[in-house]
């Protein structure tokens, strides 16, 4: 029975009929859950905007849940849009141009990673030894963490005039077609032409995997700096609240102790606590939106890397790329709504 699941479960070779079902119905399932996540984070921005549109935060927020909507909807279709009669998809039952737009729409989804960057370049801005206020990040920065987000729409349009958009088995990608006119790893092979998505494989890494490998790196590193600022701060109040105590004499009353505080400009013993939990609910904020995009990709990262080494899928990770990748939008929402929140 063991051998028997163990086959099933890392099968590298032709699915069977069930597991090609399964890989096509998940994404109906979690691509909703993301649209609908993502819409309500909209909602709940725009619904009190004359407060909240002040903050570079959610108006980050806004523009990586606009193009989830349109992403996750698009992945959601799972199948669907793949051209009827595709061999050896389930629930094919569209044509070369409804795949064209999912895939044009589902390379959409790289604007998420982009804003999950800039997101946590803000919080690092904030975070660090030498805090900016969200004032100066909104005049100097946000400009350009918008315009850099937008780095994968130029992608996606590159891709309709070069055809790039095909069945890619979960749904419709950068793939080649047919699919006999590339080798196990992704590359071209000789003796079969391609009609559609010429050096697809190539265009893959270009527009995807390695943005998106560069993105997990960079925000990666981010976190670790952030993490040693605040930690930093929390050493540096341990000991200002020492020193705070060594000087107070125990005979002083208490108006004296507040006049040689105001006069010696320390900071009340009373604030730094308050300063430092915020700084923490900050930190925690970014770990958990960083957490929701590391849950997202890390199955797809996987699969690519095993499709690299062995040239083959393996079934679990496939249906968990199928499930966690249109399924961003739901995991920034359970952060929005349950996270730490920063006022």
């Amino acid at each position: 029975l063991l051998q028997f699941l163990f086959s099933q479960v890392f099968s590298t070779m032709v699915f069977s009929f069930s597991q090609r079902k399964a890989l096509s119905i998940i994404p109906h399932i979690t691509g909703a859950l993301s649209v609908i996540g993502s819409l309500s984070i909209l909602y709940d921005i725009l619904k009190d905007r004359s407060r909240k549109l002040h903050r570079p935060y959610y108006r980050l927020l806004l523009g990586m849940s606009f193009f989830d909507v349109f992403a996750s909807a698009s992945l959601g279709m799972s199948t669907w849009p793949i051209p009827r009669g595709t061999e050896g998809v389930y629930g094919a039952i569209g044509t070369t141009q409804t795949c064209t737009a999912q895939g044009f729409f589902a390379q959409l989804i790289l604007v998420s990673p982009f804003y999950n960057l800039m997101l946590a370049w803000y919080y690092l801005l904030l975070g660090k030894n030498k805090p900016l206020s969200e004032e100066a990040i909104a005049s100097k920065y946000e400009k350009y963490m918008h315009a850099f987000a937008m780095i994968p729409v130029l992608f996606a349009v590159m891709g309709l005039p070069l055809t790039l958009y095909n069945s890619a088995d979960l749904w419709c990608w950068i793939a080649a077609y047919p699919p006999t006119c590339k080798n196990k790893d992704g590359t071209h092979g000789p003796d079969w032409p391609c009609e559609r998505g010429e050096n697809a494989w190539l265009f893959r890494w270009t527009f995807f995997y390695a943005p998106l490998w560069f993105i997990i790196t960079a925000i990666t590193v981010m976190m670790i700096i952030l993490t040693r600022a605040v930690r930093r701060e929390e050493k540096q109040v341990i000991e200002m609240q020492k020193q705070t105590r060594l000087r107070r004499p125990s005979f002083k009353r208490e108006e004296e102790i507040r006049r040689e505080q105001h006069l010696q400009n320390y900071i009340p013993q009373r604030e730094q606590p308050v300063h430092l939990e915020r700084s923490k609910q900050m930190f925690y904020q970014a770990v958990f939106y960083v957490g929701a995009f590391y849950i997202t990709y890390v199955f797809a990262t996987l699969n690519r890397l095993t499709q690299l080494i062995g040239g083959d899928n393996i079934f679990v990770f496939m249906i968990m790329t199928s499930t966690l990748t249109p399924m961003q939008g739901f995991l920034n929402f359970l952060v929005y709504r349950h996270g730490p929140c920063v006022a």
